[in-house]
This record gives C-alpha cells, structure tokens and sequence, in this order.
C-alpha cells in the first residue's frame, strides 16, 4: 500500500525532478514487488482523489517524463523515427497523421511499418491528452498516385481564370470539311541534356521555346484557313519522365533538368496556353494518347484539363487511358497512337474499330515513338505514318546511335472526304 513516506518521495519526484525511475522506486518500498507502473499509475489515483488534478495545480503538476527522441537511415534505405507523440486512438491508426507527426510529407514519403505504445496520459485545461511512444519506418514514394485532390491542386494552381477562357473566340471556325490535325509529339518535357555530353542542349526553358514556336508558326502559316475542327493531341512522351525517382513508367532512369513536382506544374501550364492559343482558330477536341515515358503523369494531367476547361463549349477533352484512340470525321479514320507494331496494325484496327471501318475511305495511322518521320507502305486503305519530334536527343539514344537528324514537327490537314490534303512542316535549326 502507499505509505506517507513513499507518498512524500513521489511528490519529491515530480516536483523537483529527481534522478529516480518508477521501478526503482517501487524496488526501494517493496511495492508490489517492485512493479514501478502499479506505483505511478496508484499514484495518480490517489493525486485524483485527492483532488490534485483541478486546474490551479494541475499546470504544475504534468507527468510527462523525458522522452530520448531518434531517428536515422536503416541499411536497407528505409528511414526511422521514433518520438513521443500527442495522438488520439483514432489518429494513431491513420498513417496520413503519423507521417505529419513525425515530419514526413505524406506526397513524398509511404509508411513501411509503425508501432505506437500509450506513454503517458495527463490533463492540460482542454481534457485528457495521450501521448503514444511512436516508432515508425518509411521509405520514399516511387510512385505519385493521382487523386481528385491534388488534380485539383494543380488546376487551381494554374495562372489564368477560367472566366477568362469562355471570351476566346474561334475567329477561323467554319464548317467546310476540314480538320486541322495537332500533335506535338515526343517533346520530352523535362529532359537533361546538353553540347558536351550528348551534342545537343536541351532542358524545360528550350523545350517550351519549341513548343510556343511551334504553334506560333502554325497559327501564322494557317491565318487565312478556316476549320470545322481542331484535334490536338497531348501525351506522346509529353514529358519525360513519370514518377517521383526520375524513371520511365517501367523505371528507366532518365537524365531529367528538374523535379517531377515542377515539370508536372508547368507542363499542365505549358498544355493550357497551347489550347489557349489554338482554340482562337476553331473549337478543338484534345485526345490523350498513352505512352511509355509518361503514362501516369499525363494521365492525372489531362484530368486537371478537363476539369479546367468543363464549362467551354468549344472544347471537349478524352481523358481515357486507352493507348489507341479513334477518330472519325466524315469518311476519314483516325487511329492514333503511340506505337503499334506495322505487320499487326491492320488486324487491330479492323477489329477494334469495325464500327467506325466499313464505311471510311479513308483509314490513317498516325504513331510517334521513333522520333523519324517515317511512311510505311499502305495497307489496302490503310495509311500508317509515324511523326518527327522537336525534342533533344537523350544520352541513352546517343550511345545507341539513334541520330534525329533535325528538330521537325508535322501537322496535318485532313478533308471529311479526301483524307490528308496537307502536311505542315515546322523545322527548326536551333
């Protein structure tokens, strides 16, 4: 039982700190058989009854012992921690809260395993306060996964309004059967290289100077055409890399100029002006195309587009994550996508698009990935056409001998009838 003695020596204890565990205590008085957690937690019943927990005394008297906090790098990569931390029941089963407790950014950071143990319950004016010894082990996210959230971060992070984009007016819409054909593929946004390494300079300042040139020259050479439609194609190795460790959507690590939270920002940016800029012509149909350097990053992307651009009536966006797309305009077949193998082209198409085949004149095909401007032998009524690129080369494609002979970009001009009636090169010397 508490004797007065041992009572006075635990006031002792809290009040001026001295240098005595629970157990030793307990082993001194023969309490319990030395069971120094039956002691304070007996203690603390009788500081109750006592009335020791009234507000007036109860700031004098908080026992929350000292706490040796750590935390460091294990052998295998993965980081630990352990710190005393204030928690309920419920926040302590929540890794998002454990992680912010112990200093982790939940974007950045996954939890690997977690151990929380009641330390040591007191009272402050606002209730009862837990505190739970919390030891965690966590390790680098590899992989960003895209949620309603932070899609709309990103939108609502952009630069323009949106009551903005409803005044933009296409001034060169007419229906006349011509449809202007978009694709800025392979750009790459992202990569590293430069002179010395690789014999070319590149990186996101000279990846948007492309861009912007790109559709300015379009715009330009075009200002006397009208259209009944734009299809701008986003994706392609848009960007060029896919996840928070620098790597392709496989994880191949990539020479990259900037953090995957900076290229996402601007490249999302980068995608709004070039809509911006081209839905003065005539309304646009934006169409993502899946690929292998970028496919969860412009994925998340294009939801933040459509998002941004829900309300305008003049632009629609197909944010699926099919990797061949179709489209038909008049008799005229679009298949686009990334890459296809050329002896299997005919039997896909034939068969996933069988609805939209039998009445076209004409099919086209239009693929990147290569980096060439290539045109395959037709198939029939198949045409099948891959598109140069205005990117940088990459160190990988260096060594390999892979040689993009000069920076080209082609659009295409397609007619409901007589399918491609115009090819619009932009080539760059720089």
């Amino acid at each position: 039982m508490l004797t007065k003695e041992l009572i006075n020596v635990c006031w002792q204890k809290i009040h001026k700190e001295i240098n005595m565990s629970w157990n030793l205590l307990a082993k001194q008085y023969n309490y319990k058989n030395g069971n120094g957690e039956a002691l304070r937690q007996d203690f603390k019943i009788y500081r109750r009854k006592n009335g020791y927990f009234d507000k007036s005394k109860e700031e004098q008297i908080q026992d929350t012992p000292n706490y040796n906090e750590s935390n460091g790098k294990n052998k295998d990569g993965s980081f630990f921690s352990d710190k005393l931390v204030e928690m309920n029941e419920k926040q302590s089963k929540d890794d998002n809260y454990i992680l912010n407790a112990h200093g982790f950014d939940i974007n950045e950071w996954e939890l690997v395993s977690c151990k929380n143990n009641i330390w040591n319950v007191y009272s402050k004016q606002d209730g009862k306060i837990i505190m739970y010894s919390s030891k965690i082990n966590v390790k680098p996210i590899k992989e960003f996964i895209w949620t309603e959230e932070k899609a709309l971060k990103i939108f609502n992070s952009l630069k323009s309004e949106y009551k903005n984009k409803i005044n933009i007016k296409p001034l060169q819409y007419k229906i006349n059967n011509d449809l202007l054909v978009i694709n800025i593929s392979d750009l790459h946004y992202g990569l590293l290289s430069d002179m010395y390494s690789n014999g070319n300079d590149y990186n996101l300042d000279i990846a948007e100077k492309l861009y912007y040139d790109t559709l300015n020259d379009i715009i330009n050479r075009l200002k006397y055409r009208k259209f009944e439609k734009i299809l701008f194609c986003i994706g392609n190795d848009f960007i060029n890399f896919d996840n928070l460790t620098g790597g392709t959507t496989k994880g191949t690590p990539q020479d990259n100029s900037d953090l995957w939270f900076t290229v996402v920002q601007r490249a999302t940016q980068l995608i709004v002006n070039g809509i911006d800029m081209i839905l003065k012509i005539a309304p646009i149909d934006v169409v993502l195309i899946p690929s292998n350097h970028d496919l969860h990053t412009t994925f998340g992307i294009t939801q933040s587009i459509k998002h941004h651009y829900s309300n305008n009536i003049n632009v629609y966006v197909d944010s699926s994550p099919l990797f061949r797309k179709y489209y038909k305009f008049g008799k005229t077949l679009l298949c686009l996508s990334h890459d296809l193998k050329f002896k299997e082209a005919l039997k896909i198409i034939t068969s996933e698009a069988k609805d939209k085949w039998t009445d076209s004149k004409h099919i086209i095909c239009i693929l990147a990935h290569l980096h060439q401007g290539m045109i395959y032998e037709k198939q029939g009524y198949l045409e099948i056409m891959r598109t140069p690129t205005i990117s940088g080369w990459s160190r990988w494609s260096n060594s390999k001998g892979y040689i993009q002979s000069e920076r080209k970009n082609q659009t295409f001009i397609i007619n409901k009838e007589k399918g491609i009636t115009d090819i619009v090169n932009t080539v760059f010397d720089y």
